[in-house]
Parts: C-alpha cells; sequence; structure tokens
C-alpha cells in the first residue's frame, strides 16, 4: 500500500470516528530532515537554534537550521530513557533514566557527572527532567508526584510533593520565580521556586496530556484526557477559564505551545497535523498537515520564536518552520 493510500485511509477514519477537521498542507512551509530513523524523544532548544533527540539508545545534539550533528552520545541501551532536556544557553544536555541523571558539557563534549535521584515513595522513578544554566538548577518530576530541585551553585537539593500522581509537563519560568508543573491528577500548578510551595493551582477531571505557559506565566493553556482544554489566567482579575471551541465531539492534544505575545495557541494532535488557535477567545484558526515520512508521524516539541515562528519537531525526525504571522494573515 502507498503512503498516499495510507495518508488517506488514515484521514478518513479520523473524520469519520472523530469528525476532525482536515488539516492543510502550506507549500511555502520549510522543512529540515534530521535523521532518517525514527525519534523516540526530542527538544527543542530555547531559541530554537538546536534540537536534541534520542533514537533507540542514541542522543544525538544537532543544528536545527543546517542539520550538522553537534554532539552524539551513546547510552547504556538497556537503561530506560525517560527525559531529555537543553539548557537554554545551549551548553548542557541532560538525560534521565529511570533513577539517575546524566549531565553533559556540549562545549567539550564531556559527561559532567551523574546523579542518583529519589521521590517520596521508595518505588518512585523520574519522568519529566529540566536543566538551566547560569547559574545550573535541574528541576526532576517523578511518578510519585515528587518535585526536586537541585541547585547546583549553592549545593542544595529542595523536594516537595506537588502532585499525587506522575508529573508529566515541567518548567520554569523566563525569571526564574515560578516553575509550572502538572500531572496525571489532572492538575496543573504554578509554584514559587524558593519554597516550592504552590501559588496557583487549577485541577482538570483527567490527566494531562499537554500543556504550555506564556511569558511571565500571564497564560496557561492545559488540556486533559477527555475534553477539557482551557486557557488560564493565573493572576488576572478575570480567572474565568477560555475553553477552546471546536466542532467535534473531542479531541486528543500531544504537544503545546503559546506565542511570546500571547495572541496564537499551537496544539499537536495525536496524528500529523497541528491546530493554530486565538489565544484571546480559543477559537480555531486552522489545522495544518505536517511534512511526514510515516503514516505515525506526530510532533513531539513545539516552539514560538519571538518572531512567532513556530518550530515543530516530529517523531520522523523532520523540523518545520511555519511562519505564523503570514498564516494567520492569510486566512483573515
Amino acid at each position: 500500500m502507498s503512503k498516499q493510500i495510507i495518508y488517506a485511509v488514515v484521514s478518513m477514519l479520523c473524520l469519520v470516528l472523530l469528525g476532525c477537521s482536515e488539516a492543510k498542507k502550506d507549500p511555502q512551509n520549510e522543512f529540515n530532515y534530521l535523521t532518517e530513523a525514527p525519534i523516540d524523544l526530542g527538544v527543542i532548544s530555547n531559541d530554537a537554534a538546536a534540537v536534541a533527540f534520542l533514537s533507540g539508545s542514541l542522543v544525538t545534539v544537532s543544528d536545527i537550521n543546517t542539520t550538522k550533528i553537534k554532539n552524539q552520545f551513546q547510552l547504556n541501551k538497556y537503561k530506560k530513557v525517560t527525559g531529555i532536556s537543553l539548557s537554554q544557553d545551549n551548553n548542557l544536555l541532560l538525560v534521565g533514566f529511570e533513577n539517575t541523571l546524566n549531565v553533559w558539557d556540549l562545549k567539550s563534549s564531556l559527561l559532567l557527572g551523574q546523579f542518583t535521584v529519589a521521590g517520596l515513595s521508595e518505588f518512585a522513578k523520574i519522568s519529566k527532567v529540566a536543566i538551566y544554566a547560569n547559574p545550573v538548577l535541574v528541576l526532576v518530576g517523578m511518578t510519585d508526584g515528587t518535585l526536586n530541585l537541585i541547585d547546583f551553585e549553592n549545593s542544595l537539593t529542595k523536594q516537595a510533593k506537588l502532585h499525587e500522581a506522575r508529573i508529566s509537563h515541567l518548567e520554569l519560568g523566563e525569571h526564574r520565580q515560578l516553575i509550572m508543573t502538572a500531572g496525571h491528577d489532572g492538575q496543573v500548578k504554578l509554584s514559587h521556586i524558593d519554597s516550592l510551595k504552590s501559588k496557583f493551582s487549577y485541577t482538570l477531571p483527567k490527566r494531562v496530556t499537554s500543556a504550555a505557559t506564556g511569558l511571565k506565566n500571564e497564560t496557561l493553556f492545559v488540556s486533559d484526557a477527555l475534553n477539557e482544554q482551557l486557557l488560564l489566567r493565573p493572576f488576572s482579575n478575570t480567572r474565568e477559564p477560555i475553553k477552546l471551541v471546536y466542532h467535534e465531539r473531542f479531541r486528543w492534544f500531544r504537544a503545546a505551545a503559546l506565542s511570546p505575545s500571547g495572541d496564537y495557541l499551537a496544539t499537536g494532535s495525536s496524528k500529523y497535523w497541528w491546530t493554530l488557535w486565538d489565544a484571546k477567545n480559543g477559537r480555531e484558526i486552522d489545522a495544518f498537515a505536517i511534512e511526514s515520512a510515516t503514516s505515525t508521524a506526530m510532533i513531539l516539541d513545539m516552539h514560538f520564536s519571538k518572531d512567532n515562528i513556530l518550530t515543530t519537531l516530529s517523531s520522523d525526525g523532520i523540523v518545520e518552520f511555519w511562519d505564523i504571522n503570514t498564516l494567520a494573515s492569510s486566512l483573515n
């Protein structure tokens, strides 16, 4: 069966079973192939200049624009990788395993250290990781809902039980004051970095499948495994959530990103397309098909630049660059 026929069958099934809107293909869209091997995990750097991804037991850091490989590290094939993260200056790579962390210096390609991390439960394992530089901070979410914060400059480790189940999303705000976490308990939280005490919390009926925070944490997007997809304004006088508006009975959201201006939301589905939303009212602008090499392609990570360029990374090892200003204006 040809690739085109497979795509047609998958699209038809989606339309029949879920009522999905037909995704458009942008003929002007630029894309780059990073690898021919499928990607298990992948993250886009803070400046969208680099990408780190895992294929089998090999983790690679590549330049997004040239696709040139900058670093490669062979991991123990018997150890399960639970997360990867690039520091915002692109100098550090963090790889999380079930109970240990590896940190590499990407300038020298040297392993800086290996660390063991535990939760409050003796059976807890690492579920989400994030690393930040200048000074170096490591955030580690655990399957029992515990958050570990490791401050290397001050030789401090803090721990708090923020969730009642697995932490699935983890991000530190731009001014390093608030940590956004979300988990399988359906909760999304903003917690102060010094005390790890919650400053904002919202609970959804089911486990969180995607979450994103805007600049200064002024907007949060969160979706669960049922049919709740909300834009929240944690510190606004108007705290009524904005629900995403679409025709289908439900949709599944795997990835999300908010534009720096707060005007747009991008979400990745469980299939080979993504959707652009008006973040001010939750209305769908349009859906776009990603470049794909297989019928199982899906978006692993999404990133907005200050110029409203959306970068997407797919499980097929393809990065794409979407000019949101052009797309939005062409649809008006």
